[in-house]
């Protein structure tokens, strides 16, 4: 029991010590906060974010990009996306600086705003949007899949980390213009091992621009499985 109380006693002091010398910081304003914050943000950032609420409505401003594109059974995005804001400070957090748990603490907050939805509750499989294995390995981790295992944690539905594949590495789609974006992903995707007929597929991204990723992501589906249905969700939508 002592030898309990005294192990007990060295780890709060190292604790104590690690969040001395590594205080946890605000990921947007950089403003102290307490330890193990979800997401890392102050009080006053997280008052900042800005909710779409596209689930609660069968059509809204995500869906309405893939109007006459593809045809979906969801769509939803978590934030609206905008410059200099806490929701970029959040998604460069996760995509540039070596944030996974970012990714899995929204997806996760993110879920929790979908368990009532009846589509979502009917949803097969989650599917995130792949990266190239070379840009994977710079990163070491695929964001978009670090979002849907916290969705998948909240849903119970499993993820199917390899339902597609990117064959070509591209650059980045940041700077890229809305005709080269559709460029930079076109016949780029190819389907995985997975049955997926008759099935309903939510694709999952980390920032929706033009949708263009998303919606060959969604073709290639299609093109095999006619017959699958296909749902979109992702953190943020830009403005």
């Amino acid at each position: 029991m002592i030898k309990s109380a005294l192990r007990s006693f060295l780890r709060d002091v190292a604790h104590g010590t690690s969040t001395f010398l590594y205080p946890s910081l605000c990921l947007n304003c950089q403003r102290s906060i307490r330890p193990n914050e979800k997401p890392a943000l102050c009080f006053s950032c997280y008052l900042g974010l800005s909710f779409t609420k596209h689930w609660e409505y069968p059509e809204n401003e995500l869906t309405d990009r893939f109007a006459g594109r593809v045809p979906l059974v969801f769509g939803a995005a978590y934030m609206d996306f905008k410059d200099d804001s806490a929701v970029q400070s959040l998604i460069h957090a996760l995509k540039y600086h070596n944030r996974p748990e970012v990714g899995v603490e929204l997806g996760a907050m993110f879920a929790e705003e979908l368990l009532d939805n009846d589509v979502v509750r009917n949803v097969d499989y989650l599917i995130p949007v792949p990266i190239h294995g070379k840009r994977k390995r710079q990163r070491g981790y695929n964001q978009a899949e670090r979002i849907a295992v916290g969705m998948s944690e909240v849903l119970g539905i499993p993820v199917l980390a390899q339902g597609l594949a990117r064959r070509s590495f591209q650059q980045s789609q940041t700077k890229l213009g809305k005709l080269d974006r559709i460029a930079n992903v076109e016949e780029t995707f190819v389907i995985g091992r997975h049955d997926l007929s008759d099935k309903t597929v939510l694709l999952i991204d980390d920032v929706i621009t033009t949708g263009a990723t998303l919606d060959y992501c969604s073709q290639a589906i299609l093109k095999r499985y006619p017959d699958a249905r296909i749902g979109v969700a992702a953190l943020a939508l830009t403005q």
